[in-house]
């Protein structure tokens, strides 16, 4: 990330040498630009540590590293085009959505400066058109990540920025709207459009859907590593497909990351050797972590369900075996589980509330039926 600092700064010099700037001009030239890429460097930095951002983004700097220089380019480009024909909403919306939302603002901004201190003739509302029109584009943009709405951020960011550049740019020039002054950011508008339409459908396909089809893949009972499982070692399997069908039906009641939970539910339990070489997101990562050690290292409540549906399971899977002719007790069995392992002086270090662990009992109870039938007569 140390290249973009250099980079910005080698585009405001070779800049100013072809504005034919003098040496004052220069150094305030390099002096801004490179000034707002150490301040986005810093805040790629911070996103990266804190986690805020979007998907695997964090692990894949060169992401950002393409659009940014993308963007340095284009903006010594749009040093030779009217005002109201740059294309910053693109550059401003792309960046944010490769990292987050205060890094893409820094990123856009800087690029935004280059251009802007290389054109000696730019009002400060011209700046303003582009730094606001790009921060709406963010805004609207910003929370999308489960799920990814197009049409309306995209209208409404477009539409922004085309009041944006009339309202300052044509209508304080000409006291009145022309036709053929209003050609150019019409053409600005639909390419922007054209270009965030494409990145977007890049971006979900490439990056957003991968991760889905990654749980979709491992949450399969017919994944490799649980196809073997069945084969070599039955009671292993059944008893993961039976705690992951728990945990994903109380996680989701909770409001968990239900995902991950289900994940760690069938393979929290598995012999490592098994695992090794799986591309666990880092969020299962964190809860295998937990499952596999001891139960001090219990702490997220996706971890302690998974721990919990796991031994009430394994419990049950006994009972039946040695058992079978008898009608059991269910109920029973889980609530003296949870007065001598689960109390929540036992699980006080975790996230665990006393409201969670009294949903969890209530609901492991109630799922009488489905241990007789699909535990105790079906699968085996």
């Amino acid at each position: 990330m140390l290249f973009l600092p250099t980079a910005i700064a080698a585009a405001a010099f070779a800049g100013s040498l072809l504005t034919e700037a003098d040496l004052y001009g220069t150094v305030r030239n390099i002096v801004l630009c490179t000034s707002t890429a150490v301040a986005t460097v810093f805040s790629f930095q911070a996103g990266r540590l804190s986690g805020s951002f979007f998907y695997d983004d964090g692990d894949y700097p060169n992401r950002f590293l393409t659009i940014y220089l993308c963007g340095i380019l284009c903006a010594l480009v749009f040093t030779f085009l009217p005002a109201t024909g740059w294309m910053f909403l693109f550059f401003f919306v792309g960046l944010a959505r490769v990292s987050d939302s205060v890094t893409g603002a820094c990123g856009g901004t800087g690029l935004l400066v280059l251009t802007t201190v290389l054109c000696e003739q730019v009002s400060v509302s011209t700046f303003l058109v582009y730094l606001l029109s790009g921060m709406i584009g963010i805004v609207l943009f910003a929370h999308q990540k489960e799920e990814f709405f197009t049409a309306i951020p995209l209208g409404l960011s477009l539409g922004s920025q085309l009041l944006l550049i009339f309202a300052a740019e044509l209508l304080i020039q000409n006291r009145k709207l022309v036709l053929e002054d209003a050609l150019v950011p019409l053409a600005n508008t639909v390419m922007n459009g054209i270009l965030i339409c494409i990145f977007l459908q890049y971006y979900i396909n490439k990056v957003a859907k991968k991760t889905d089809n990654l749980y979709a893949q491992l949450n399969n009972p017919e994944y490799i590593v649980m196809t073997r499982a069945r084969e070599q070692r039955p009671d292993d399997y059944y008893c993961a497909i039976h705690t992951a069908y728990l945990v994903e039906r109380i996680a989701s009641d909770l409001g968990l990351d239900v995902r991950s939970a289900k994940c760690a539910a069938y393979y929290g339990h598995l012999p490592s050797v098994e695992l090794e070489g799986t591309p666990f997101p880092e969020p299962v990562r964190a809860l295998l972590s937990e499952v596999e050690g001891d139960r001090s290292a219990l702490r997220k409540k996706e971890a302690v369900i998974v721990v919990i549906c796991y031994t009430v399971i394994r419990e049950i899977q006994s009972l039946n075996k040695h058992h079978a002719e008898e009608k059991a007790d269910y109920g029973k069995l889980i609530r003296g589980m949870f007065e001598k392992q689960f109390s929540i002086e036992a699980l006080a270090e975790t996230d665990m509330t006393l409201s969670n662990l009294r949903y969890v009992e209530k609901r492991l109870t109630e799922e009488q039926m489905y241990y007789e039938v699909f535990m105790k007569r079906g699968i085996k």
